[in-house]
C-alpha cells in the first residue's frame, strides 16, 4: 500500500469521525458529573452509534450529510441514556436465567 494510499484512508476515516466525535463531546457537557471512565464509554459508545445510525439512515432514506448525521447524533444521545438500564436489564436476565430453567425443567420438591 502506497503511502498517499493510506493517507487518503486515514484522512476519510478522520473526516468522517470528526462529527460525531465533536457531538459527543457537546453531550458530555450536560453531564457535568460524571467520571472520566465513564465519560470515555459514553464518548465510544455515543460516536459508535452516531456513525452506524448516521449510515443506516443514509441506505434507508437516501438523505446524506447533515440530516443523516443529525439523526444519528439523536440516536447516540439517546443510546448513551439508555445504556445503563439496558445493561441492567440485561444482566437481571441473564443472572435469573438458571433459576427459570430448573422451574421449568426440574420436579418441584415437596
Amino acid at each position: 500500500m502506497e503511502l498517499r494510499t493510506l493517507l487518503d484512508t486515514a484522512t476519510d476515516l478522520v473526516g468522517s469521525l470528526t462529527p460525531c466525535l465533536i457531538g459527543s463531546a457537546v453531550a458530555q457537557a450536560w453531564k457535568p458529573d460524571v467520571p472520566f471512565r465513564q465519560r470515555f464509554i459514553h464518548w465510544v459508545l455515543g460516536s459508535t452509534i452516531s456513525v452506524y445510525a448516521a449510515q443506516a439512515v443514509s441506505a434507508l432514506t437516501g438523505s446524506h450529510g447533515f440530516i443523516a448525521q443529525f439523526i444519528g447524533f439523536g440516536l447516540g444521545l439517546i443510546a448513551v441514556d439508555a445504556t445503563p438500564r439496558l445493561s441492567r436489564a440485561v444482566i437481571d436476565t441473564l443472572t435469573s436465567l438458571p433459576a427459570r430453567i430448573a422451574d421449568r425443567f426440574l420436579p418441584k420438591k415437596d
